[in-house]
C-alpha cells in the first residue's frame, strides 16, 4: 500500500525493539506469511491497543495500520544469551485458545525491560491483497499525534498505539519517523498471544537464513516444524478453528461495538 499523505487516524507502530533484525529481512518474512495466509498475516507488538482499534475502525470504516523504524539501537546482547520466545496460540474474546496458523511466526524477547517474564504478546491482525513493500517519502510526526484512547501525546515507551493525527500536515515539525510501510487492519485488528515455547538459537538461525537468502521452502519446512511441537504454557481449550478460517465479520462479533471490516479501501498500491 503506497500513501499519498497520512490518514487522520492510523495504528501507528515502531519495529525493530524486539527482534532487532534489519527491516527488509522482517517485510520479507511477512510477506511470506502474507502469501500462505491468503492475504492475511499477524505482526507482534509488544503492547495491547485495548478498545480504541474497535473505536477509530467503527468512526472511520477501515484502520490503517502505519509502520516506522524504531529510532534507538536494538538492544546489546548480554554476557548471557537472552531466551527468544515462539507464540503459537491467541486468546479470543470469550476467553477461549486457539491455534495459530501453521506458518506464523511470532517471536518476542523471553523477559520485558524490567525483568519480570514475559507472560503475553500481541499481534496485529494485517492484511493486503498485493505484495509487501518498502519505501515512501511520508514521515510521522508524534508531537502531532495523539491517543484515540486518552486524547494525550504518546508516551516515549509506547511502541504501538491507534492515534489521531492533529494539525495540519504541512505544518508539522519536532522529531520525525520515517514511514516504511503501511497495510490494512482487519477485526478484531489486534490479538493476545499465549502458549509461548521457547525457541533454542539453532533453530532461530535457521528461520533468519533462509530469510536473507530468500529460501522460501526452507522457512516453510523450519516453522512448520516449530510450530509443530508442543507449547509447554498451557493446553487449547476445546476444539476451535484457525484465526485464519474466520470472517472479518466473523471474528469481530464477540467485541460487539466493532464495526465489521470494509472491503479494501481504493489506495494507490
Amino acid at each position: 500500500m503506497t500513501l499519498k499523505h497520512l490518514p487522520p487516524t492510523f495504528c501507528w507502530t515502531k519495529i525493530g525493539h524486539e527482534s532487532g533484525e534489519a527491516l527488509p529481512t522482517t517485510v520479507l518474512r511477512k510477506e511470506w506469511e502474507r502469501r500462505l495466509g491468503g492475504g492475511r498475516f499477524l505482526w507482534g507488538i509488544g503492547q495491547p491497543l485495548g478498545n480504541s482499534a474497535q473505536i477509530a475502525a467503527h468512526r472511520t470504516g477501515s484502520l490503517i495500520a502505519l509502520f516506522s523504524p524504531a529510532s534507538s539501537k536494538a538492544r546489546q546482547p548480554e554476557r548471557k544469551t537472552e531466551d527468544v520466545l515462539l507464540w503459537n496460540a491467541w486468546i479470543d474474546a470469550s476467553g477461549q485458545v486457539r491455534q495459530l496458523p501453521p506458518h506464523t511466526f511470532i517471536t518476542s524477547r523471553a523477559t520485558l525491560p524490567s525483568g519480570r517474564r514475559r507472560e503475553h504478546y500481541y499481534a496485529l491482525v494485517c492484511a493486503s491483497p498485493t505484495e509487501l513493500s518498502i519505501g515512501t517519502r511520508l514521515r510521522v510526526y508524534p508531537d502531532h499525534l495523539r491517543s484515540v484512547s486518552t486524547g494525550k501525546v504518546l508516551g516515549a515507551a509506547q511502541s504501538a498505539a491507534v492515534v489521531d493525527c492533529v494539525g495540519r500536515e504541512t505544518e508539522q515539525t519536532g522529531r520525525s519517523y520515517p514511514l516504511a510501510l503501511s497495510v490494512e487492519l482487519e477485526a478484531p485488528y489486534f490479538v493476545r498471544l499465549t502458549q509461548p515455547s521457547v525457541l533454542k538459537a539453532r533453530d532461530l538461525a535457521k528461520i533468519t537464513k533462509a530469510t536473507r537468502d530468500g529460501d522460501l521452502d526452507t522457512f516453510v519446512e523450519q516453522v512448520t516444524r516449530l510450530r509443530s511441537q508442543p507449547a509447554a504454557a498451557e493446553q487449547a481449550r476445546g476444539f476451535t478453528r484457525d484465526l485464519f478460517d474466520m470472517s472479518p465479520v466473523e471474528s469481530a462479533a464477540p467485541f460487539g461495538h466493532a464495526a465489521p471490516a470494509h472491503a479494501h479501501a481504493n489506495h494507490a498500491w
